[in-house]
């Protein structure tokens, strides 16, 4: 199966060059061939946020001229495109148009789940048909939680929307050989941008509030964040450094990130919004007990058969918080219990050669290559509309 695969490699970090690291690294295994569209940033141009800037636009026109010679010179069977909308809906809709005038298949990947839903619900009336024609257009859409999917099928009621979810390699991300040793202070990890966005501000506190943990923050400092969270947050981080409770790891390099999480104890992210966390994944993949808030496809993705697979706060409840890391601390059974179940989960539903096997089918099908192929498993029950 011949995929042109339209997404951001690194420079920048984050979680869509991550998961394109993680199918590029798993295609050859499903039997997908894939030719990629780099439509990342230039690093001087990378910032934390989704705005529109001149270099973007320059990129923008890049890649669609990429994928133009792509369709002309060799026809892929499908094109993946992932996407965040915002402002890149403007670059993404030609993407799809140009494959529809070519007769290929184009497979949408939106990579957000609330913040998409609540950015269409603001644009102004034009702007939101905009967008829903871009949907409308995509051959399928792809989303990461049952929310996002069923608010898009709203949108498109004939189209073809289907929830599948990221996948972690659970044979690189696995729990350590040993417990570590007894009588050390339990390590509490959080990976990702540590901005208070990922609720670092709340957890900081947490862990300063409750004796017998540290924090070890896995991921580079966001510095476009807002200033009266940011102090606060500096403060937190200072005093805990203070202590002697604080590893500040910066941005891991991909292949060190497994050891991460196996020199750690817990993992915790108490975002206060997210789409689906690859961090999430590879911790759970790690046996890890998990902290996490209920956001995005978090919810979907800790529904485990048979017990609880992590604990969940609400956003910025730092009560709660507390209160989960004090029941982690203080019952090593439970803390098994999670890691085990969450391993189990992960294995079971999350693998890469489980969702690979879903793309395919799905490629499959859009290219009329064998009819005869499964439908991609699809978790979803009814939904109430937008």
């Amino acid at each position: 199966m011949r995929v042109a695969l339209w997404g951001p490699l690194p420079p920048p970090a984050g979680g869509i060059t991550r998961w394109m690291r993680n199918y590029l690294d798993a295609a050859a295994a499903a039997g997908i061939e894939a030719d990629v569209i780099d439509t990342s940033p230039r690093a001087a141009s990378s910032d934390p946020t989704s705005r529109l800037r001149p270099a973007r636009v320059v990129r923008a026109g890049e890649a669609l001229a990429a994928l133009h010679r792509l369709l002309a010179r060799r026809r892929p069977d499908v094109v993946h495109l992932c996407t965040t909308l915002f402002w890149a809906t403007a670059r993404d809709g030609p993407a799809v148009e140009l494959c529809r005038r070519a007769g290929v298949p184009a497979v949408l990947h939106l990579r957000l789940s609330p913040q998409i839903i609540a950015w269409h619900r603001a644009l102004p009336w034009p702007a939101r048909q905009a967008v829903r024609a871009v949907l409308g257009r995509a051959t399928a859409v792809i989303t990461l939680s049952e929310e996002l999917r069923c608010y898009v099928q709203a949108l498109v009621p004939g189209g073809r929307v289907l929830r599948i979810a990221n996948p972690v390699d659970t044979d690189v991300f696995h729990p350590a050989a040993a417990p570590r040793s007894p009588g050390q202070p339990l390590r509490v990890l959080f990976a990702g941008l540590v901005t208070p966005q990922k609720g670092v501000l709340e957890l900081a506190r947490a862990v300063l509030a409750v004796g017998g943990l540290t924090l070890a923050l896995a991921g580079p400092r966001d510095a476009g964040g807002a200033a009266g969270p940011s102090r606060r947050l500096d403060e937190a981080l200072a005093e805990l450094e203070r202590q002697g409770r604080l590893s500040l790891l910066g941005e891991v390099p991909e292949g060190a990130m497994p050891a991460v999480y196996r020199d750690a104890d817990v993992f915790c992210l108490p975002s206060h919004g997210e789409g689906l966390p690859n961090a999430l994944l590879e911790a759970m993949a790690s046996g890890l007990p998990c902290v996490v808030t209920p956001v995005g496809a978090v919810p979907e993705v800790i529904q485990g058969e048979g017990g609880r697979v992590a604990l969940l706060v609400a956003p910025r409840d730092e009560d709660a918080l507390r209160g989960a890391l004090r029941s982690l601390r203080d019952d090593p059974s439970l803390r098994a219990q999670l890691g085990e179940a969450a391993r189990r989960r992960a294995v079971r539903r999350y693998a890469s050669r489980t969702i690979m096997a879903e793309y395919a089918a799905l490629y499959a099908q859009l290219a009329a290559a064998d009819a005869s192929r499964p439908e991609p498993r699809d978790e979803h029950h009814g939904c109430a509309g937008p």
